[in-house]
């Protein structure tokens, strides 16, 4: 009996003397959950690299989620204590740090080392300090912004909008009453951006129902600025022979809009109240039937925002902006109209050419989501 226990014993010993590595090992194992989108080369970049150094961590475990797996990705934000974060594809969740590169180059390796041998990886975000306001800008957000802005602005040069504003100025300024201007101009302006932003916004809003299915979303959105870069490709080349043309205002709504509109300010017996709702009714037809001129644009931002996973005041600061420098040249023609009585219209050649603009941009965009 005496000799059977000292064998157990020594058989004990040489047991846990061979599993104590893989304890050991267990024990100190390091889980690096890595989000990747199959259409990313730095995603490929960054997976290269860590089949390359996995031999030198043995205790490196990477498990690999699509980008698309966002109940996954939620679950680990929500363990990491993130409040706002964005859906983006490469991101890491490893030893407490949340890591989202947009290329990957020896900066990011040394991150990424750090962040394995379970180093706290400081945030590194690009920002600078504004002065007078004291609030810092964060400069990974320009690209955003800059998209924002040139498709804005060339949604802006709209012959369709524009027309009607100037139909409307052309209208009240028989009466020489900058109030009456002021009034039915900003009316007008103002129920144009409401009806286009509530438009904007929506479909953005559309597209997050579309987060969980991402590389869906980038082939509409793709396919969608293909379209429009198309359209406005050929509207480019129509205005380059005859110059800008609404091809809305033919249609009969549009003509029967216009037709009510000038009934209403040629009658001496209507109010204000009655010619203020009859601008208002105007504008949101004519915001809504143009929207052919616009093809593309909304659809491919409402896309942009969708992706970008925003969280909502900065969504809404967005669309802010779209819908300002979508307005700015109605705006400017609107100032003038009010402190001049005069009519400012912009030269046509401007309107041809930001359409070729807007064509290559969205060609641009097209060939991103795309390829």
């Amino acid at each position: 009996m005496r000799d059977k226990l000292i064998k157990l014993f020594f058989f004990s010993l040489g047991l846990l003397f061979l599993i104590s590595p893989v304890l050991a090992e267990n024990e100190n194992k390091i889980t690096l959950s890595f989000f990747e989108d199959k259409l990313c080369s730095t995603c490929k970049a960054q997976k290269a690299f860590m089949e390359n150094i996995k031999n030198n961590y043995p205790q490196l475990e990477i498990i690999s989620y699509p980008i698309t797996d966002t109940e996954n990705f939620n679950r680990m934000a929500k363990e990491y204590e993130l409040e706002d974060y964005k859906i983006m594809a490469p991101t890491s969740f490893i030893n407490g740090n949340f890591l989202q590169f947009t290329d990957f180059t020896d900066k990011q390796e040394k991150i990424l080392i750090n962040a394995i041998e379970g180093k706290k990886i400081e945030d590194d975000k690009n920002t600078i300090l504004l002065p007078i306001l004291n609030k810092e800008f964060d400069l990974d957000s320009v690209p955003l912004l800059i998209t924002t802005i040139i498709l804005s602005s060339v949604d802006g040069f709209n012959i369709c909008s524009i027309g009607a504003l100037i139909l409307i100025l052309s209208i009240v300024l028989v009466s020489n009453s900058r109030k009456k201007t002021l009034l039915y101009g900003g009316l007008f302006i103002m129920t144009s951006a409401t009806v286009y932003g509530v438009i904007v916004f929506s479909w953005g809003k559309l597209f997050e129902t579309l987060l969980g299915q991402l590389e869906i979303l980038r082939i509409f959105v793709g396919l969608s600025a293909l379209i429009g870069g198309i359209y406005f490709f050929k509207e480019f080349r129509k205005f380059l022979r005859r110059g800008p043309t609404c091809e809305s205002g033919n249609s009969k709504i549009i003509r029967d809009a216009v037709n009510k509109i000038k009934e209403s300010f040629s009658s001496p017996n209507k109010g204000t109240l009655v010619l203020a709702t009859n601008i208002i009714i105007f504008s949101a037809i004519i915001t809504i039937v143009e929207l052919p001129c616009s093809i593309g644009l909304p659809i491919v931002f409402g896309g942009i925002l969708a992706e970008s996973n925003l969280p909502l005041i900065s969504y809404l600061f967005y669309v802010l902006v779209y819908l300002f420098f979508f307005m700015l040249i109605e705006i400017i023609i609107f100032t003038v109209a009010v402190f001049s009585k005069k009519i400012w219209i912009n030269n046509s050649k401007v309107i041809t050419w930001s359409t070729l603009v807007c064509s290559i941009f969205l060609f641009y965009l097209a060939f991103y989501y795309l390829f």
